[in-house]
């Protein structure tokens, strides 16, 4: 979930559209601690628990004030906690943050003021002339930042993933009689081009920003809509480099939380093996590298290689040899899935196969074949798996998602081959959809953005959908998930080779 994203990463995946965020295709319980914000991590227990949507209660909601939020702001710093009170309109809002946890109080301001609140008691980070930007009385208006130079790659394009929202308005009327209009701008999975893309999406006067799949581009969005005041729900990202900033949520786990997740299978799975690590050279990769060796050394992993490689380094035939000289018998490929595809390709023209440790998508297992059983593959995702037509086993917990989004690209999308490479990427964007659909129904008919904000904070153990994990912001208040998903490799019915779970929702 929290995530957050729901590769759920870092991938031509790329286009993952919509509300990676909002995929919450398996968010739980609060994010790594705030300390990661600083460049720290944690550790966690080996073993994850397998779990579904769960039912839970709505708790009190964080309202951190932004930094630029209307009316007159003061802030003191004492005892380790820092008080920041803005009055606007007819409250005061209280915003204490310490040892991580921010919260506010609202209470009436001074008598004889006016209010001019959109959202009475809840957030309050945007201006009233900003709340409704990209709402009309019969249009809601997004954007999404995604790489849609690697659609080829996925066999898709931009219109195949809409069609959750074509079936929305084509059958309900929209969202209260508003039609959702979605569209893309390429981000070329370049951080400077996400930027711009960031920027043109803006300039359609949008609702909320949406962040496609990549590690690289999220942060300097992030920054973007900090300057931009752009409410940005984005894909997973660290949680590094995040220290101050109030525009921006995921409801995925962070990175520094998937890279701790791959050391939770790695235990489970490989603790007595030789591991060896070939990972993308980036200062928004490396944090969860860190975070898998701090578990890998709480539970005695032993790794005995790590190599670096740049985005799209073409050959790992050094960094291959590196892990076959040190005995590595299991090797995680922390990599965006082409980049991983294609290493796996090397490895085995080189008589190399040891355990592999990746993101999983069906564009590699498809791509590799038999080759992607012997032996099978392993991975760690913030999205469900997908395999056309299989709804038994785990699929069976959410197989009426999976029959509903088979339906809908039948109707809308006739041409498109669910059971290709580009299958899986499609059902974890229309996950992500269906929870962004859900939370703005539950916003009602007079959303604001403050408003859809409390919605996401007040999903605290609650799943959107079956085929969503649990959410929860009651860590800081803008990530809602630390939990992932396990999978495998296996011979699918269709006689392909695709991907199915092996544990739901696994947290810490």
């Amino acid at each position: 979930m929290s995530r957050t994203a729901r590769a759920r990463k870092g991938t031509g995946a790329l286009i993952f559209a919509t509300a990676l965020s909002t995929l919450a295709a398996c968010s739980s319980a609060p994010p790594p601690p705030t300390a990661l914000q600083q460049g720290g991590t944690t550790g966690g227990a080996p073993a994850g628990t397998a779990g579904g949507a769960v039912a839970g209660t709505t708790g009190a909601v964080t309202v951190p004030v932004g930094p630029s939020a209307p009316g007159t702001t003061t802030t003191t710093t004492a005892n380790g906690a820092t008080v920041t009170t803005t009055t606007r309109g007819g409250k005061t809002y209280v915003t204490t943050t310490k040892n991580g946890k921010t919260t506010t109080t609202v209470k009436p301001a001074a008598t004889g003021t006016t209010s001019t609140d959109t959202n009475p008691g809840g957030s309050a980070l945007f201006h009233p002339n900003e709340e409704r930007i990209g709402l009309t009385p019969d249009s809601l208006t997004m954007c999404a930042h995604a790489a849609l130079t690697y659609g080829q790659a996925f066999g898709t394009k931009d219109t195949d993933f809409n069609v959750f929202w074509d079936a929305l308005n084509a059958e309900k009327n929209g969202i209260y009689g508003r039609k959702v209009h979605v569209t893309y701008e390429n981000d070329d999975y370049k951080p400077t081009t996400a930027v711009q893309a960031a920027t043109a999406c803006k300039a359609k006067g949008i609702f909320m920003l949406l962040g496609g799949i990549g590690f690289d581009q999220i942060p300097a969005v992030r920054n973007w809509a900090e300057q931009n005041r752009m409410l940005y729900v984005h894909h997973t990202a660290t949680i590094e480099g995040t220290r101050g900033q109030h525009f921006s949520f995921s409801e995925l786990p962070t990175v520094e939380r998937t890279g701790e997740a791959f050391a939770q299978l790695a235990v489970a799975k490989f603790k007595n093996k030789k591991i060896g690590i070939i990972e993308r050279d980036s200062s928004n990769w490396t944090p969860g590298v860190k975070a898998f060796k701090v578990l890998a050394k709480k539970y005695g992993l032993n790794i005995v290689a790590d190599t670096q490689v740049a985005n799209n380094k073409g050959s790992y035939t050094d960094d291959l040899l590196t892990m076959k000289n040190a005995g590595a018998e299991v090797v995680w490929a922390w990599m965006n899935a082409l980049e991983s595809t294609e290493l796996l390709k090397q490895a085995k023209s080189q008589q190399y196969s040891p355990n592999w440790l990746m993101f999983p998508f069906n564009l590699t297992s498809q791509t590799l074949g038999s080759d992607a059983m012997s032996p099978p593959l392993d991975g760690v995702a913030m999205y469900p798996a997908y395999s056309k037509g299989d709804y038994s086993g785990n699929f069976s917990s959410y197989a009426d998602d999976m029959k509903e989004f088979e339906r809908q690209y039948a109707q809308y999308d006739s041409g498109i081959d669910l059971g290709g490479i580009g299958g899986d990427l499609l059902f974890l964007n229309w996950v992500a959809q269906k929870a962004l659909y859900i939370q703005l129904l539950q916003c009602g008919k007079d959303c604001t953005r403050d408003k859809f904000i409390d919605v996401m904070r007040t999903y605290k153990g609650k799943a959107p959908s079956h085929s969503s994990c649990p959410i929860d912001f009651s860590g800081d208040g803008f990530h809602g998930s630390d939990s992932l998903n396990f999978m495998e490799t296996y011979n699918s019915p269709s006689g392909k080779v695709n991907w199915h779970n092996t544990q739901l929702c696994v947290r810490p």
